[in-house]
C-alpha cells in the first residue's frame, strides 16, 4: 500500500495594490472589472480616494502578482507598493508558491516549513527579470 504525503496549497490569499496615479474615477471602475475577470479573484474592491485596489482570492487560485500588476497596467495605472498575504513553503530565504509555480525571495524572518502564511509588502520590480522580494511584516 502506498500512502501519498499530503501537501498544503501555496497561493496568494489577499493582494492590495497602491497606485499614485489613480486620478480617473470611471477608469478605477474599469480596473475593478478587469481584475474581477482574472480567474481566481473572488472580489476586487477599488478605493478611488485612497488609490488602492484590494483583491480577495479564491481557495486553490493560481493568481500571481505579475498577473495583477499587468492587469493594472493594461487599464492605464501604475502599480506601486503591494501588501500581500501568501501561503507556501518557506525554505531558507524563499517562499515557494506551487499553485503558480514560483518562488519569492524573503526579507525578514519567517518560520520554515509547509503551509506557512506570511503577511508582507513588495513592489513591482522595474525590470520583469528582477526577482520579486517580499518584505515580511513583523
Amino acid at each position: 500500500m502506498v500512502v501519498a504525503a499530503g501537501w498544503m496549497r501555496g497561493e496568494f490569499l489577499r493582494v492590495e495594490v497602491f497606485m499614485r496615479d489613480m486620478s480617473c474615477e470611471s477608469c478605477s471602475e474599469s480596473l475593478g472589472s478587469a481584475l474581477k475577470r482574472l480567474r481566481g479573484v473572488e472580489n476586487a474592491t477599488v478605493d478611488f480616494k485612497a488609490g488602492t485596489v484590494a483583491l480577495e482570492l479564491a481557495p486553490a487560485n493560481r493568481v500571481g502578482l505579475d498577473q495583477v500588476w499587468d492587469a493594472i497596467k493594461r487599464v492605464g495605472f501604475t502599480p506601486g507598493e503591494t501588501k500581500i498575504v501568501v501561503r507556501g513553503t518557506v525554505r531558507g530565504k524563499k517562499i515557494e508558491v506551487p499553485e503558480i509555480g514560483k518562488a519569492f525571495e524573503i526579507e525578514g524572518s519567517a518560520a520554515e516549513g509547509e503551509g506557512v502564511q506570511l503577511k508582507g509588502t513588495t513592489t513591482p520590480p522595474p525590470d520583469p527579470r528582477t526577482p520579486v522580494r517580499i518584505r515580511v511584516a513583523e
